[in-house]
């Protein structure tokens, strides 16, 4: 019986590592249609919702950001519900954001803001386990 040397579990190491390697590229390129066709499809998806909301809701155009923050916050909150109904929750605190942006007064901003931190009076706390 013979016995392999260092030199020889060091070759079938590499050899296999190799194979592993080779094996995992290939998996790789062989995964990437389905990626790219499933990367295509949520596109499309997200354009048809995109166009149907600012469709339904024009006064929205410009607010894109606003628009898109809300969505998330509600889905984020709601993930099972579907997309019309998720939109229509959603449409009165995306007017609130679009009413609140347009409240503010982004030009008179200070250069010199008065960077002062003056301390405040804490509430007083009744309760035993400290919540206010």
């Amino acid at each position: 019986m013979s016995t392999l040397s260092k030199e020889d579990v060091a070759v079938m190491i590499k050899a296999a590592k190799e194979e592993f390697i080779l094996a995992a590229i290939e998996r790789m390129y062989l995964g990437l249609p389905d990626v790219m066709g499933a990367l295509m499809a949520n596109h499309a998806v997200a354009l048809e919702r995109s166009k149907k909301i600012y469709a339904d809701y024009p006064e929205f155009k410009g607010h894109e950001d606003s628009v898109k923050s809300v969505l998330e916050q509600s889905e984020f909150k709601n993930p099972l519900l579907e997309f019309d109904k998720l939109l229509k929750e959603a449409v009165p605190d995306i007017r609130k954001r679009i009413d609140t942006i347009k409240s503010l007064n982004l030009d008179t901003v200070s250069a010199n803001p008065d960077r002062q931190f003056q301390p405040i009076d804490s509430p007083k706390i009744n309760n035993p386990h400290g919540v206010i």
